[in-house]
C-alpha cells in the first residue's frame, strides 16, 4: 500500500544544513507540495526560511500561540511585540538599509512555570498592568490576523477609531 500523506510535520528540517543545501531542500519541499497537494506544518526558528516556505505563519512564545496570519502580513505588519522583536533581529541583505532593533531585556521565564498573565509581559517593553494579571486570548484584531496581546488590541482599536473620525 503506497504512502500518500496529505499533511507532513517538518520540525526544523533544514536547521543543521549549510545554506546552499537548505535552499535545495526547501525548493524540493515546495516542488513536492505543488505536485502532490501537500500541507506542511513547518516548525523553524529561522524566519528567513519561514518566509520562503510558508503561506501562513504562527508565532509562539513559551508554548503559546501569540500571533497567526498570512506570510505577507506577518512580515509587513506584525502586531505582537514578540513577533516585532523576532523580525527586528533578521539581518538586512543591503548594508545601506537599517532596521530598528528591538532588544528584549531579562531572562526567558520557565515554560514549566510561566508567569501569571501574558507569558511575555516580563520581557515586553510595552507591557501594562493588565498584562501582568490577565492572559490575553487569541483574537482576530484585523481580518485574518489573530493576536494574543492586550496592547496590540488597544492599538488596533485606536487605529480603527482614528479612521472612523
Amino acid at each position: 500500500m503506497p504512502c500518500e500523506p496529505e499533511f507532513i510535520v517538518c520540525d526544523e528540517p533544514v536547521s543543521a544544513l549549510d545554506v546552499s543545501i537548505q535552499s535545495q531542500v526547501l525548493n524540493l519541499l515546495k516542488d513536492l507540495q505543488r505536485e502532490f497537494g501537500l500541507t506542511y506544518l513547518f516548525i523553524a526558528h529561522n524566519l528567513s526560511v519561514v518566509e520562503h516556505i510558508s503561506d501562513r505563519v504562527g508565532v509562539m512564545y513559551l508554548g503559546k500561540m501569540v500571533e497567526l496570519t498570512d506570510r505577507e502580513t506577518i512580515f509587513r505588519d506584525p502586531l505582537h511585540p514578540y513577533t516585532k522583536a523576532l523580525l527586528s533581529a533578521i539581518p538586512m541583505p543591503d548594508p545601506t538599509l537599517k532596521r530598528e532593533r528591538m532588544i528584549l531585556q531579562g531572562d526567558v521565564p520557565s515554560p514549566v512555570n510561566p508567569p501569571k498573565g501574558c507569558r511575555f509581559h516580563t520581557r515586553c517593553p510595552f507591557a501594562v498592568d493588565k498584562c501582568k494579571v490577565d492572559d490575553p486570548p487569541l483574537e482576530e484584531l484585523k481580518p485574518g490576523h489573530i493576536v494574543a496581546c492586550w496592547v496590540a488590541k488597544e492599538q488596533v482599536a485606536q487605529e480603527k477609531a482614528a479612521l472612523a473620525r
